[in-house]
């Protein structure tokens, strides 16, 4: 084990202390685009009416995103946000690979996205 800071034990304790408790928010009303839903209460992604399954890595990225429509976020943003990591500690190649899942999920064409589109050399960006 590599010797580390205490304000990183601090941190990692922290996070461990989030995930034991979960995340205590009130429930969210639904998240509509034309033919995505994002329920997060119920923890469900549907397009066009159909239940779509998701990790619960691909939910929160999607989620995340798509409650700030046309907002830029850089991997390293999203690996602070998604993940309660950095790019430090984890590879920011992690949200690329997460965004190709989620695409593959939801999109027609994965391709072509219409929902989660490259910001080229910046990051990524939910078009509602």
């Amino acid at each position: 084990m590599k010797p580390f800071s205490p304000a990183e034990l601090a941190a990692r304790v922290g996070t461990v202390l989030r995930r034991a408790t979960g995340p205590q928010r009130p429930s969210a009303p639904p998240l509509e685009f034309e033919g995505l839903e994002i329920d997060p209460s119920a923890h469900e992604v549907r397009v066009s009416g159909t239940l779509v399954r998701t990790t619960a890595k691909e939910f929160a990225l999607l989620t995340f995103l798509a409650r700030s429509p046309r907002q830029v976020f850089t991997r390293g943003q999203l690996l602070t946000q998604v993940w309660d990591s950095s790019a430090e500690w984890q590879d920011a190649d992690t949200v690329t690979e997460y965004v190709r899942r989620v695409r593959k999920k939801i999109e027609a064409d994965p391709n072509r996205p219409r929902w989660i589109q490259t910001v080229r050399g910046v990051g990524y960006r939910f078009e509602p």
